[in-house]
């Protein structure tokens, strides 16, 4: 199994399964780790981390375009990726985690989860 991890600016081309993670936290990454670490198949992982490697928005949206899964961790955002967190969470492969309960994200996405168990078994199904 190969695991590419590509960060911003970089884009990787082939017929592997893509998984974008938005600001992910320390917590989703090793969840992430675990879930991918059984899979035989190839594998792309898209990290947008704007504090490793700067923001570049436009670079998150394309990507975000491309993916077969997107996971937001949408506490972690900063103020001008908020902007654009309802358009990414109305993607039908965008799924999201947040303690905001103030902010009614589930009127743009039922595909708030609580871990990623569930990755998993995607998959290994797809």
């Amino acid at each position: 199994m190969t695991i590419n991890v590509i960060t911003p600016p970089d884009v990787l081309h082939n017929q592997a399964k893509s998984i974008l993670a938005i600001q992910p936290s320390e917590e989703t990454r090793l969840k992430l780790q675990s879930v991918i670490a059984d899979l035989d198949q190839p594998l792309n992982l898209y990290l947008y981390d704007a504090t490793i490697t700067g923001n570049n928005i436009s670079w998150m949206l394309n990507i975000a375009r491309l993916s077969d899964y997107i996971i937001i961790d949408l506490d972690k955002m900063n103020r001008d990726e908020r902007q654009f967190a309802s358009y990414l969470i109305s993607l039908p492969q965008s799924f999201y985690l947040t303690n905001d309960e103030i902010t009614p994200y589930n009127l743009i996405s039922a595909n708030k989860i609580y871990d990623l168990d569930w990755l998993g078994i995607k998959l290994k199904e797809d």
